[in-house]
């Protein structure tokens, strides 16, 4: 089917459905109402945060229907765009397909009008940094380039927020040199024809199986951003010391380069205190990495993924440099608060998976007192257990899966279970030594008590400042806030 601008001349302009009212909903529904469509958005939630975006969207001229889906909302569509967090393999959709009428995520809905070179970033930790590092690497240079998808501004709120130019004679490539998007295996699934220009997968490891049928399908999902590009050969980067990487790399037809902290043969490599990427020419390039602020070993992977697009891109290899040497972290993202009667506190609300939760104690030097929680994935605490003995002098269990954390870990470190972050804040309080670090990296979805990771990270933050504040009216004097931390590996 072809999807065309609708005919404002027409008596009939033709339907668009949005499913998911969500960030990514709300800018579809936008997005389709500039090109001239009715559009229909629809979410199962009736909570009134929903009804407040209803209010929102109406009041623009856009339909809005909360409760279940039902069949009969969607006969008189010509297209239905779903957010990510809409599973398609339902009743309703298959109905819906077998009907003739295509169903497509915002991303490839919002990518088939952009025509303009892309960075899109996967992977199942770190995509979050590494876009971030693209962009701002691609924007040192001196190009034009928008960065958003699966954070910050979804594509089609972009299209949306800059009609006037796309729809009026101009198009996005006169506006824009690169695109750069996080995405995420829900968004490919439903981006049949999305295929960008650059591809980097950072590693894959166990996340939202309680959405896939099993692990491989899960891969398959993140190695399927290769699989549909039918002119001009995409360039492939890959972590090459994930095994799952080196083991569906061989199955992509795209030309891989790969990053690496085991083999000083690959295009990119770091021993923790240099890296040597190669460019576009094969010259390889050396940078130091004294000045890199970001912690830990996974941050030196997602740099070395982002300099090797970046330089592949033509970005000139003294502005790397600059930008090595400036970046900072970012919320959420093991965000250092500060140090409190001695012990730290450390906000890595977007550990989501087990995965982010490793990486995020193979940073940490001090003996940690670890909070993990939220809406399970399917996925496993016992993975933590090897780490527990060496890492982490408590865990504190909290939310719909707290029972099962101190269930799987209680073998390996001291545990406790609360109900809320509230409780496990004071509770990892109590627990915490001079020292010691306080890490909230929940291995969880926040959707049992929060709205998204980061209304968990800002509550873990004034969770922090009021304690802070207790601390300073006990003591008589100033806690300190924003001093450093002590990480292993590189400086």
């Amino acid at each position: 089917m072809k999807w065309q601008k609708a005919d404002e001349n027409t008596n009939e302009k033709p339907l668009l459905v949005v499913v998911g009212l969500g960030v990514s909903g709300q800018a579809a529904c936008r997005w389709g109402l500039r090109q001239g469509y009715r559009v229909l958005g629809m979410d199962r939630s009736q909570e009134p945060p929903l009804r407040s975006v209803a209010m929102s969207l109406e009041a623009e001229g856009i339909r809005v229907r909360l409760g279940a889906h039902r069949l009969e909302d969607f006969l008189d569509a010509e297209l239905v765009v779903v957010s990510p967090g809409v599973p398609v393999d339902t009743e309703v959709f298959r109905a819906v397909q077998g009907r003739g009428i295509a169903v497509v995520g915002e991303l490839e809905w919002a990518w088939r009008s952009l025509k303009v070179p892309t960075i899109a970033v996967t992977g199942t930790n770190g995509k979050t940094t590494t876009t971030e590092l693209v962009g701002t690497l691609l924007q040192a240079a001196g190009f034009r380039v928008f960065v958003g998808g699966n954070i910050g501004t979804p594509l089609a709120g972009w299209l949306a927020d800059h009609w006037e130019d796309v729809g009026g004679g101009a198009s996005a490539a006169d506006l824009l040199d690169w695109c750069v998007l996080e995405v995420s295996s829900f968004q490919l699934d439903t981006a049949p024809t999305f295929a960008p220009d650059v591809g980097i997968v950072l590693n894959v490891t166990q996340d939202h199986l309680d959405r896939y049928e099993s692990f491989d399908a899960y891969a398959a999902s993140k190695f399927s951003l290769f699989k549909r590009r039918t002119c001009c050969v995409q360039t492939a980067v890959i972590n090459k010391d994930d095994p799952v990487c080196r083991r569906w790399v061989s199955q992509i037809p795209a030309s891989a380069l790969f990053f690496s902290r085991s083999e000083p043969g690959a295009e990119a490599f770091t021993d923790g205190r240099i890296l040597s990427v190669m460019d576009q020419r094969g010259v390889h390039h050396r940078f130091r990495l004294d000045r890199w602020a970001l912690k830990g070993w996974h941050n030196l992977e997602n740099l070395m993924a982002a300099t090797l697009a970046a330089l592949r891109c033509g970005v000139d290899p003294q502005k790397v440099q600059e930008v090595i040497d400036t970046f900072g972290p970012s919320p959420h993202r093991m965000e250092w608060l500060g140090t409190i009667d001695g012990v730290g506190f450390i906000n890595d609300s977007k550990g989501t998976n087990v995965g982010a939760v490793i990486k995020a104690l193979e940073s940490c030097s001090q003996p940690v007192v670890l909070l993990l929680g939220g809406r399970s994935k399917k996925t496993e605490f016992r993975q933590l257990a090897p780490l527990c003995p060496k890492k982490v002098r408590a865990v504190v269990g909290f939310g719909e899966t707290g029972p099962q954390a101190a269930e799987e870990l209680s073998g390996h470190v001291a545990t406790v279970v609360v109900g809320d972050l509230e409780a496990a804040f004071h509770e990892a309080v109590q627990r915490a030594r001079p020292g010691d670090v306080v890490l909230l990296s929940p291995a969880c979805a926040s959707f049992d008590q929060y709205p998204n990771y980061a209304a968990r990270g800002d509550h873990f933050r004034a969770l922090f400042e009021q304690h802070k504040k207790k601390a300073s009216q006990r003591s008589g004097r100033p806690e300190q806030g924003a001093d450093a931390w002590i990480a292993t590996g590189p400086p």
